[in-house]
């Protein structure tokens, strides 16, 4: 298992860091999360990629067979306001939409705010499938980024629970949605 920002190699040869835990607490990232989605303008429900533009990444949508990139739910931060998303091109909307979610939260949390907080990194690479704290991390900033706690629980309200509807609303899954419910204490 990797170490705190030890290296691992990418397809090129170029070296990149393996993301490691921020540290913050679930609640902490949630409301990080709101901030980012406000600072940049997100409404919730609306599309994510005029965010991660000026963010300064880009999202590529592979088919199964293109080998020569990275795995598809995927990130590969080459530096500050540089970064690449890799979705696949089998997966649904609502999936998809929490997949960039879940990478800018790899992107904000396990790269700028590990840069901002001492860390050395200069790339980072959060491949599909890794487990753990950090995916954790990642999804609660997903779902922070996408449904914003007060909104949520006021659409929530609004809708009287009907969990389909709210998940249509922010643009994620049902399942999403009424984890969020859980979360968020209306439910």
């Amino acid at each position: 298992m990797l170490g705190k920002f030890d290296s691992i190699k990418g397809p090129f040869s170029m070296h990149y860091s393996a993301p490691y835990e921020c540290g913050l607490s679930k609640a902490a990232v949630d409301s990080f999360a709101s901030q980012v989605a406000t600072h940049f303008g997100y409404r919730p429900g609306t599309s994510l990629t005029p965010i991660v533009e000026k963010m300064g990444g880009t999202i590529h949508i592979q088919n199964v067979l293109d080998f020569n990139r990275i795995p598809s739910g995927s990130i590969r931060v080459e530096g500050p306001a540089r970064f690449e998303i890799f979705l696949a091109a089998h997966t649904g909307p609502a999936r998809d939409r929490f997949t960039i979610a879940h990478e800018l939260g790899h992107y904000v949390l396990h790269y700028l705010y590990a840069r901002q907080n001492g860390a050395q990194i200069e790339r980072l690479e959060a491949q599909r499938y890794g487990s753990g704290r950090v995916e954790w991390e990642a999804n609660w900033f997903a779902a922070g980024f996408l449904m914003p706690t007060e909104q949520f629980a006021e659409r929530y309200r609004a809708l009287k629970g009907v969990i389909p509807l709210l998940a249509d609303e922010f643009g994620v899954s049902v399942d999403a949605a009424r984890i969020r419910a859980e979360f968020v204490g209306v439910r």
